[in-house]
């Protein structure tokens, strides 16, 4: 009789599992997502030193470029930028980033944008970059932020067209050997922009 018990216990907790089972319900879900879009660099205006280097070994020139400070948009005309040193024939900084190479980041509204320039150093000189990022339509004099050499700098995406500007000057240091005269001479750099 108890065997009987324990059978009848074990069939009952079978019928239980079973109707519970029964009345479960499985529901399938999605989940879905949009991926944000690629940062893009454009060049506006390129670095020009122009015919202004000197070309003697050893010797530096330095572009800078700073806000005019009468003027407080991001737009190019408010940029100033000149050359100075011994490597170049000193020129006086002028609206209209004459010299400065500007370059536009565009992205995610709204996201910070680590940006890093990399420096040079090409056989006949070196270039070490520095200048100015800023959100467009950011103030030049108040939100700015410094760009160094192979360091990165960030500022916030606008929130209307996702985009910031690079404002780019820096040194021009000749090499061991004097440059031959009234001959171009180039390297590349990079910008690199990330989230």
């Amino acid at each position: 009789m108890n065997k009987n018990m324990i059978t009848k216990a074990i069939a009952g907790s079978v019928m239980v599992a079973a109707s519970m089972s029964a009345v479960a319900k499985v529901e399938t879900f999605s989940i879905g997502f949009v991926t944000i879009q690629d940062l893009t660099i454009d060049e506006v205006s390129p670095i020009a030193f122009g015919q202004k280097i000197i070309g003697k070994a050893g010797t530096a020139c330095t572009m800078d470029v700073t806000a005019d400070i009468a003027t407080t948009t991001g737009a190019l005309t408010d940029v100033q930028s000149g050359i100075s040193g011994a490597g170049c024939i000193d020129t006086a900084a002028a609206n209209g980033a004459s010299f400065a190479g500007v370059y536009t980041v565009s992205g995610e509204a709204d996201l910070t944008v680590n940006v890093t320039v990399a420096s040079v150093s090409a056989t006949d000189f070196d270039f070490s970059p520095s200048g100015l990022l800023l959100s467009d339509g950011g103030d030049l004099n108040n939100d700015a932020v410094d760009v160094f050499a192979d360091s990165s700098a960030a500022t916030t995406l606008d929130s209307t067209n996702g985009e910031a500007h690079i404002y780019l000057g820096g040194t021009l240091t000749v090499g061991a050997s004097d440059l031959t005269a009234n001959t171009p001479y180039s390297a590349d750099y990079t910008i690199t922009a990330t989230y």
